[in-house]
């Protein structure tokens, strides 16, 4: 009977047996340069590396020597939550350990247009949260970038459009299932939210339209204000019974006017948010919410790439990867 296969041992496990980070220890086994690293420290990464029988990843390896080392992740100028702030943090920790080093690109928000970026970064890779125009592409293509993703009709990459879609599906297919049938969406007065406050309507919009639902009108509540949007809900004959909030912050301007009406919450109005802030599950009521994992989302982009980069078909990819929806008393 054949012995069964040890799992090949990796960088990560180095880091957790020498007691250094993940980024650190990417440094040292992969020598990379320009970094200022004690010689003591060195030479306990690579102890621990031959103790426990490291190997160098020969894909990755080879990638190393014969491509840049950049990778360049272009964002949309969106205000940035917890959520964007963990995929970056593990992006980057998951890159480097590779011998990756992670560029980001606030697009919109720069004075270099991405085809300067690109010439001058000269990335092995480009990603953005969504999808580049065919123009881009090939100018980040020229500039030498091996791979550029999302991948047009494949999972392949962050597409945050698609997320969006999926998270405004998500809020409507739960309030029907409560029983609502006349919804609204909330969004923020925030003109940089405006692209995923578009998509998560869309999704909500889609939803209703499945489920044989009135339509779901999108209104604007704003910080100071939302008081007459919420009455504007409550009257006619047919009152809006349940709010889709594009975010948590919006859905506790709701809760706080609502209160402030006299409206019992969710007996006369339910309210649901997204994005899972801290604080949700202290709001009065506790807010019912949809949580996305960042970190997750960031070790699946990270492997990602790197499967791609080196000719290999990277796992299965699902858009609920890492989404999960928190039902409390809200809704």
């Amino acid at each position: 009977m054949a012995a069964a296969r040890r799992p090949r041992v990796t960088s990560t496990d180095v880091a957790r047996a020498s007691g250094f980070s993940r980024q650190l220890v990417g440094f040292v086994l992969n020598n990379t340069p320009g970094q200022s690293i004690p010689e003591t420290t060195r030479a306990k990464v690579l102890r621990a590396a031959e103790e426990l029988g490291y190997v160098p990843h020969g894909p990755a390896q080879a990638l190393r020597r014969g491509r840049g080392r950049t990778v360049l992740l272009a964002i949309p100028d969106l205000p940035q939550g917890g959520t964007m702030g963990d995929m970056l943090e593990v992006l980057a920790d998951e890159l480097a350990t590779e011998g990756f080093t992670l560029v980001t690109y606030l697009l919109g928000a720069e004075h270099r247009s991405p085809k300067d970026v690109a010439a001058a970064l000269a990335p092995v890779a480009v990603v953005g949260m969504v999808p580049f125009t065919e123009s881009e592409i090939a100018t980040f293509t020229a500039s030498g970038a091996a791979l550029v993703l999302p991948q047009p009709g494949t999972r392949f990459g962050s597409n945050l459009e698609e997320v969006m879609q999926l998270l405004g599906e998500m809020q409507v297919d739960y309030l029907s299932g409560r029983g609502h049938r006349r919804i609204a969406f909330a969004v923020p007065g925030d003109i940089r939210s405006a692209s995923l406050s578009a998509g998560r309507y869309e999704g909500a919009r889609r939803a209703a339209e499945r489920r044989g639902l009135p339509p779901v009108k999108r209104y604007v509540v704003p910080s100071e204000g939302a008081a007459d949007v919420v009455r504007v809900w409550r009257s006619g004959r047919h009152p809006i019974t349940a709010v889709a909030c594009h975010g948590d912050e919006v859905a506790f301007a709701v809760l706080a006017a609502a209160r402030a009406a006299g409206l019992r919450v969710p007996e006369d109005l339910a309210v649901m948010g997204a994005d899972e802030l801290s604080i949700a599950r202290y709001a009065e009521p506790p807010l019912t919410t949809i949580s996305i994992d960042g970190r997750s989302s960031g070790v699946i982009l990270a492997r990602t790439l790197v499967d791609l980069l080196a000719d290999r078909t990277p796992p299965p990819f699902d858009l609920h990867d890492g989404i999960t929806l928190v039902p409390r008393a809200s809704a």
